[in-house]
């Protein structure tokens, strides 16, 4: 009897502790990568770490093979910093970042995906086979440049997204597998994207895999308050 009640209280214990341990808030996550992009039917393989703060939005790319580099990405700008070199860049988007393994992120964190802080609007949603599908417009002041996303969502995860053009053609497509929970979110841990261009010809694939992950880590130790040296000078490219 006495065993058994140990049992039963060692159960017990198990599902207090495990209901807060999985609601911990995520605050911060580091992940290293690795990705292969191929275009032109050349692959080339890129690995280092991601580091995201949910609460800023900001992801901070830390690219340590082939070549060093930086890239800070927040909202509809881009920052890419060559440490070696001294060189940066800064990019200004008229919507979302066009990166996968950023949007990824961001999507599966933020509210509505993050695309109402950039001035979408969900315009309608439907279920087929059991996935949500969501159609988010962009804002009025970037329909000429910018089309509609749409987003497939099943058991809570973010499964696929599809990006648009205005003339309605589809110009990127990305999938999300290997969910893992953090928090109360689902973190894709496989994405795949395709690119196209014109008559749905595919320009670039890449696939990113994630690994090691670590959770509210002291942001010290890792590159979310980087910031570019301000003794650097930064060409702006608006696209």
């Amino acid at each position: 009897m006495l065993k058994n009640s140990q049992f039963f209280i060692l159960i017990l214990f198990t599902l207090i502790i495990s209901k807060p341990l999985d609601a911990v808030p995520l605050k911060t996550l580091s992940l290293d990568f690795t990705r292969e992009l191929t275009e032109n039917n050349k692959t080339e393989q890129i690995s280092g770490t991601l580091h995201y703060d949910t609460d800023a939005a900001r992801v901070v790319i830390e690219v340590t093979k082939p070549i060093k580099q930086i890239m800070i990405a927040k909202d509809n700008i881009l920052e890419i910093y060559y440490p070696v070199e001294k060189q940066a860049f800064r990019f200004i988007s008229q919507g979302r970042i066009p990166l996968p393994f950023i949007e990824s992120i961001i999507q599966t964190t933020q509210t509505e995906y993050g695309l109402t802080a950039l001035g979408y609007t969900l315009d309608k949603h439907d279920v087929v086979d059991k996935v949500l599908f969501t159609h988010w417009n962009p804002p009025e002041k970037a329909k000429d440049k910018l089309g509609s996303i749409i987003l497939g969502m099943k058991d809570d995860k973010l499964i696929s997204a599809e990006v648009k053009n205005p003339k309605g053609q589809i110009v990127a497509r990305s999938t999300y597998k290997n969910h893992k929970k953090f928090g109360i979110h689902y973190i894709p841990m496989i994405v795949t994207s395709s690119t196209y261009g014109e008559k749905s010809k595919i320009l670039q694939q890449e696939k990113i895999t994630y690994s090691n992950s670590q959770v509210n880590t002291d942001s010290q130790d890792n590159l979310l308050k980087f910031t570019i040296p301000e003794s650097v000078k930064i060409k702006v490219v608006k696209w």
